[in-house]
């Protein structure tokens, strides 16, 4: 199959707000799991704003991406298992540094704000 057809440029729909609007849902969700401390979920969160963003990544970002969720897991599963009603700071940390390096990525990809020159520009 031939993927490199003049049609292919030429398409009338794409998938970029149905893309947009699943990275907001999952912001959204990232945001109302982190707020609440249900590390379970912002954790769940997290990754699927990673598989999102992976096609905007470089390979260096998926690795330390890869090391971060690796460091991560056993942490919740360990919390868990205790049923501990705290949340250990370290593991707050790394959670909240992982969203605020996906939320960078999203940024420097232009997924969060309309890429513009003039900033006057930006808002039209």
């Amino acid at each position: 199959m031939n993927f490199e057809s003049e049609t292919n440029n030429k398409a009338e729909f794409n998938m970029a707000v149905s893309y947009l609007n699943r990275l907001n849902i999952l912001l959204t969700a990232c945001d109302s799991a982190s707020i609440n401390l249900d590390i379970y979920s912002w954790f769940h969160s997290l990754l699927a704003i990673n598989r999102e963003l992976s096609t905007w990544m470089d390979d260096e970002e998926i690795a330390a991406f890869n090391k971060t969720v690796n460091e991560i897991n056993p942490m919740i599963n360990q919390l868990y298992k205790r049923g501990a009603k705290e949340i250990d700071h370290k593991l707050y940390m790394k959670l909240h540094n992982m969203e605020i390096d996906l939320r960078k990525i999203a940024d420097k990809s232009g997924l969060m704000m309309k890429m513009a020159d003039d900033a006057m520009d930006a808002l039209k």
